[in-house]
């Protein structure tokens, strides 16, 4: 009924969507075998970035909160899988030869923190990747959303949690590794054995495929129509009673979530992190990502990740200044094609469309049952 007279009804089974997004999961099940190893793991970190900026999508795209913190909830999931791994290097492979890492030693500790030693068992450090930055991301968005602060003053304070956290972990050297973060770590081992790079890429598709059909269920469902309203006409829909704030904190909890998964992968795979990733350059870089691909869209932005990290790579051989390229490109499309490069697409093919809930078209006096 309620629905019904908001003009909306769920939408049917996607057939369409479901059939190229197995022909896509294809063919990137397939490219491990053609491509080399530089490739390879270039791949699966573009992978990582494209599931980055869905989890932005969500918050942004869907719910209109325009966040540059994303950097750092990746980072802080990354955090938590760098101890892990640098943890259970063997004291042989250490620089020092002991069981607490080089970074420590250099900085005088000589017994591993009690809020860090934990974090060398596989289970807490795996449930310490998404719940530190989902903590850190609830905390930060029930003081924001129970305050009803919106618009530009959340992107100010995204952006002050950024610089003041980037310039915390690098004064803290002791236990952060400073500014060159936490490097050579151990490979990833499953039950002793070390996964192969192709076994890496395996786990990250599967972890983007999973949290790209994760994030499409929840945008088709009601919980999903009330973002977009929300996103839409926040005070229309707190005059209808639901409580707007507790919807922006799930999700945003949620976004982190996925964010700190995302770093936790990213660390196994190029073997360090650092503080880079915390800073406001790097959560730009995935505002760029969602604008560009198509706010809203999903697949958008995991495909603007991928094509722009590729043109980066390429770019980059050829001139310093790629930067430049890639802000002339945010520019045109800001000013000529503002629902992003997804909005190029024939309206038959548009993934965009399949991801909106279906309206209720009215029907005519001469349909209408007396």
């Amino acid at each position: 009924m309620a629905n019904a007279v908001l003009g909306y009804k769920q939408s049917t089974f996607p057939t369409k969507l479901v059939i190229i997004s197995l022909i896509g999961l294809l063919i990137f099940a397939v490219l491990p075998f053609v491509l080399g190893t530089f490739q390879l793991s270039f791949l699966s970190k573009l992978m990582l970035f494209g599931t980055l900026a869905v989890s932005l999508d969500l918050v942004w795209g869907f719910t209109g909160i325009l966040s540059f913190a994303h950097g750092v909830f990746f980072t802080l999931g990354g955090y938590a899988s760098a101890y892990y791994l640098k943890l259970n290097l063997s004291a042989a492979a250490n620089t020092y030869g002991v069981d607490i890492p080089d970074f420590m030693v250099w900085n005088g500790l000589e017994v591993l923190p009690w809020f860090i030693a934990p974090l060398k068992y596989f289970p807490i450090a795996l449930l310490a990747t998404v719940a530190v930055p989902a903590l850190f991301a609830y905390i930060i968005g029930y003081f924001i959303f129970r305050s009803k602060v919106s618009g530009v003053y959340i992107t100010i304070i995204t952006l002050a949690i950024a610089s003041a956290l980037t310039t915390f972990f690098v004064s803290q050297q002791a236990y952060t590794g400073g500014t060159n973060g936490i490097t050579d770590v151990s490979s990833l081992s499953f039950f002793g054995s070390e996964i192969p790079p192709i076994g890496l890429y395996f786990i990250i598709l599967a972890y983007a495929a999973f949290v790209l059909a994760l994030s499409w269920w929840l945008t088709q469902s009601n919980f999903g129509l009330v973002l977009r309203s929300i996103n839409e006409n926040e005070k229309r829909i707190a005059f209808l009673g639901y409580d707007v704030a507790q919807y922006k904190i799930f999700i945003w909890t949620l976004s982190a979530a996925m964010a700190g998964m995302a770093g936790g992968l990213f660390v196994p795979l190029n073997r360090f992190i650092s503080p880079v990733y915390l800073a406001v350059a790097f959560g730009t870089q995935v505002v760029i990502w969602v604008a560009i691909g198509g706010r809203g869209t999903l697949i958008g932005p995991f495909i603007a990740a991928i094509l722009l990290g590729q043109f980066q790579n390429y770019a980059d051989r050829v001139t310093q200044d790629w930067q430049l390229i890639v802000g002339i490109l945010l520019l045109v499309v800001v000013l000529f094609i503002p629902n992003g490069l997804m909005s190029l697409l024939p309206e038959r093919f548009s993934l965009a469309n399949l991801s909106k809930p279906t309206r209720i078209s009215p029907r005519a006096p001469s349909e209408q049952k007396s």
